[in-house]
C-alpha cells in the first residue's frame, strides 16, 4: 500500500460529527514538504437549539472555524492540540462549522508557539497567526468545495515550512499508522536504527505525545473503525486483531480514550441510522 492509500485508508474518525446536520467531508493533500502530508476537511451545521458534540482523540491537530448563519457573531477560529482523551464540545446553534485536520504537526512552520506545546489546550487561531482574511472569505464562500480551496491555500502559505526535511519521527508516524498503533517500541527502534530510548523521546518532543499514547489511539480509533462497519465483527474477534491482551484490556483502552465502553459507544453513537 502506497503512502497515501495509507494515509486515506486510516483518515482520523470523529462518529459523532458524522451525525450532525448536512456532514460533508474531504481528504486533501496540502503539504508538499512532509511525507504525511493529507488534511481532513469537513464540514457540518447546527440547528435551532444548543447541543454538544461528543470528541474523541484521533491524533490530530485540528483547526474549527465557526460561522454564525444569522450574522450575530463574527466569524472565529480555533486550533485543538493533539487530544488524549475525550471531551464534549459545545456547538452554537444556528451555525456552520468548517475543519481543517492536518495529518501530522511534522512539515508544518510553528506559529507563535510549538505545536507540541498546545496539548489538549484550544488557542484562538489568530492568537497564532493574523487570520482575518482567511475568515471573512471561508465566511462567504458559496459551497464546502470552496472552503476546501481556501482553506488549503491557507495552510500552504502560512502553516507549510518550505525548510522542512521528511525525518524518522514523521516516519515512525507513518509505520505505527501502517500496522495500526499495534507495533512494539523495539520494532521501531530497529525500523528508524536509533535506540528506542531516543526514539521516546524525540518522538514526545517534536509531537507533544508519547509514542505508547499516539499508538494507543491509533488502536483504539481502528477498534472504532471496525465497529462502524456494517458487518462489525465480534468484540472477542477484535481483541487479537488490534493487539490487546483480552476483552478488559480493550474495554479500559476505550473507556480512557473513547469516554464508555465498546458495546455502549457503538449504541450510542454508531448505530443510529439517522443522523440528529
Amino acid at each position: 500500500m502506497d503512502t497515501r492509500r495509507l494515509q486515506e485508508a486510516i483518515a482520523p474518525l470523529q462518529p459523532d460529527m458524522k451525525r450532525q446536520l448536512c456532514y460533508r467531508e474531504q481528504i486533501v493533500k496540502w503539504n508538499p514538504y512532509s511525507a504525511k502530508n493529507l488534511a481532513l476537511c469537513y464540514e457540518f451545521r447546527t440547528g435551532g437549539e444548543r447541543r454538544s458534540l461528543q470528541v474523541i482523540p484521533d491524533a490530530c491537530l485540528d483547526f474549527l472555524f465557526r460561522f454564525d448563519s444569522r450574522g450575530l457573531q463574527a466569524p472565529a477560529a480555533v486550533v485543538s492540540g493533539v487530544r488524549t482523551s475525550p471531551i464534549s464540545l459545545e456547538l452554537e446553534p444556528d451555525t456552520v462549522y468548517f475543519g481543517f485536520k492536518p495529518y501530522s504537526s511534522k512539515g508544518m512552520r510553528n506559529l507563535a508557539c510549538r505545536w507540541a506545546e498546545l496539548g489538549e489546550q484550544r488557542v484562538a487561531l489568530e492568537d497564532l497567526t493574523p487570520c482575518g482574511q482567511v475568515l471573512a472569505r471561508l465566511n462567504q464562500a458559496g459551497s464546502f468545495c470552496e472552503r476546501v480551496r481556501m482553506v488549503r491555500d491557507f495552510a500552504l502559505e502560512y502553516l507549510a515550512d518550505e525548510n522542512y526535511q521528511p525525518d524518522f519521527v514523521e516516519f515512525s508516524e507513518l509505520k505505527l499508522c501502517k500496522f495500526m498503533g499495534n507495533m512494539k517500541i523495539e520494532s521501531l527502534a530497529d525500523y528508524t536504527g536509533y535506540t528506542g530510548r531516543y526514539c521516546r523521546e524525540r518522538f514526545k518532543n517534536d509531537l507533544g505525545i508519547s509514542i505508547k499514547r499516539y499508538s494507543n489511539i491509533l488502536r483504539v480509533q481502528n477498534a472504532v473503525r471496525m465497529l462502524s462497519r456494517e458487518d462489525a465483527p465480534e468484540l472477542a474477534d477484535m481483541v487479537f486483531e488490534n493487539g490487546y491482551f483480552d476483552q478488559s484490556h480493550m474495554n479500559r483502552e476505550f473507556r480512557l480514550y473513547i469516554g464508555e465502553s465498546p458495546t455502549r459507544y457503538q449504541r450510542n453513537i454508531l448505530c443510529p441510522a439517522a443522523a440528529v
